[in-house]
């Protein structure tokens, strides 16, 4: 038995030797410029290696990686090439872990803790930090820039034309490119998961969503301006420390400015995926966790008020808001969701409006519950357009539709001034311009509604 273990430790370190072997040899041929060969020596050596990554050197895998990060960008495989190059980027940067079989005295180097500790459970010692020696990556990253550069210029290009899968796919590899070449920047990501869902590919949208909520990225960026020459022009944070603190600088009217947090919007985002999916449990958890760091966002309240009732919990949600009332009566989120809850329920519509009511009386610049009061009104306007639609053409037909045609203007009339209202304190909210376009469309309002158009452009 022991002579067999000694021979297949003598096959497994003669294949590793020839395996490096032709792994150096793929990199020696590249780095004279001989990419054909070198191609095709890494294609021989993948399977083996992918068997075995434990096994290898790390300054040999680094070349492994290296080579096949190359080979792949040569083949116009920009995604596959950009995830090989992060592996690389992460393994040259380290540590690597480093123990020996203390029976076949074979070692193996792995990046994690968590797989050393499994491979101490197999009879491997000697634990040590160690690094590849390499820095391979430098070479690439001009390169991994340039196409990053153009990726998501075209991607850009592409989501202003409505070609949101194709955009989907370039801003993901943008983000991959960025990560391989050490700075990865999620907003890359963040356009990916929003072109995905624009795509609607809901799969690929919601798990960059949940990597995004994981990572806790919130896409807030701070910008440096000032003015040069009667122009604004954009500075770094050192250069509008150094140039504001200057009393001859060339440049003035320094500002500094925030964009706003999106985190909000990815709980929501992904919330709406896992509800169309119907995985209500998920996505109450998921509601749960964004409320305790987003407890006045109207849409995440409106979302875990819609996921109570979807699995048949409204009455213990109703419970739960009028044990809040009681014991912060000014809780004007819990009045809106009260509203929320009692508006699906058209014989309870008189209740919705109070509890809208209460919510203005609280906070009058609650756009929401204006918004939603708006909505109480126009309630049965899908049931009169229905109408109007199955309508003939007949005389008497002509009559009825005309009739009905007033009825909606008159409702519209009624609904018009909260939505305006809503519109005054936000106006930026997508879904209230789209009210206000149709709202002045049916009451004929052109100018207007040309307007509201216009706000939405410049969303």
């Amino acid at each position: 038995m022991k002579k067999i273990s000694v021979s297949l430790f003598i096959l497994v370190s003669l294949w590793s030797f020839g395996q490096e072997k032709e792994i150096k040899d793929a990199f020696n041929a590249l780095e004279k410029g001989n990419k054909t060969q070198a191609e095709s020596l890494i294609q021989q050596v993948e399977p083996t290696v992918s068997s075995n990554i434990s096994g290898i050197n790390p300054d040999v895998y680094a070349k492994y990686l290296y080579v096949k990060g190359n080979s792949l960008l040569e083949q116009g495989k920009t995604l596959e090439s950009a995830k090989i190059f992060s592996k690389l980027a992460l393994y040259e940067k380290g540590p690597i872990y480093s123990l020996k079989n203390k029976n076949t005295k074979e070692k193996a180097f792995v990046l994690t803790k968590e797989e050393a500790e499994k491979l101490k459970s197999e009879g491997f010692t000697g634990l040590k930090e160690t690094k590849s020696g390499t820095n391979y990556i430098q070479k690439i990253i001009p390169i991994l820039e340039q196409k990053r550069q153009e990726l998501s210029g075209r991607a850009t290009s592409e989501y202003n034309a409505k070609q949101f899968s194709k955009a989907a796919d370039d801003f993901l590899e943008s983000f991959y490119l960025t990560q391989a070449a050490g700075n990865a920047d999620e907003v890359f990501k963040y356009y990916a998961a929003i072109s995905y869902h624009a795509a609607n590919n809901n799969k690929k949208a919601l798990e960059l969503y949940l990597e995004l909520l994981n990572e806790g990225y919130t896409g807030k960026t701070t910008t440096y301006t000032a003015l040069q020459n009667g122009k604004r022009v954009g500075l770094s944070e050192e250069q509008y420390n150094l140039f504001k603190s200057a009393p001859n600088s060339g440049f003035s009217d320094f500002k500094k400015e925030e964009s706003p947090s999106v985190e909000a919007d990815l709980y929501n985002y992904a919330i709406s995926l896992l509800v169309a999916d119907k995985r209500y449990n998920e996505a109450m958890t998921l509601a749960e966790k964004g409320l305790k760091k987003f407890p006045n966002d109207t849409n995440l309240n409106s979302q875990i008020g819609e996921l109570y009732y979807q699995t048949g919990q409204t009455n213990k949600y109703i419970a739960k808001l009028r044990e809040a009332i009681v014991k912060k009566p000014y809780d004007y989120i819990s009045y809106y969701n009260l509203g929320v809850l009692y508006s699906k329920d058209p014989k309870a519509a008189e209740l919705a409006k109070e509890y809208y009511n209460k919510t203005i009386l609280i906070k009058p610049d609650y756009p929401a519950a204006y918004l939603n009061l708006a909505a109480l009104l126009l309630a049965p306007d899908k049931e009169i357009v229905e109408k109007m639609k199955a309508l003939g053409s007949s005389r008497a037909d002509q009559e009825k539709y005309d009739a009905l045609v007033e009825k909606r203007k008159a409702m519209f009339k009624q609904a018009l001034p909260y939505m305006e209202k809503a519109y005054s304190y936000d106006q930026k909210d997508k879904g209230i311009i789209q009210a206000l376009i149709e709202a002045y469309r049916v009451l004929q309002m052109k100018d207007k509604m040309e307007e509201m158009k216009k706000a939405e452009s410049a969303l």
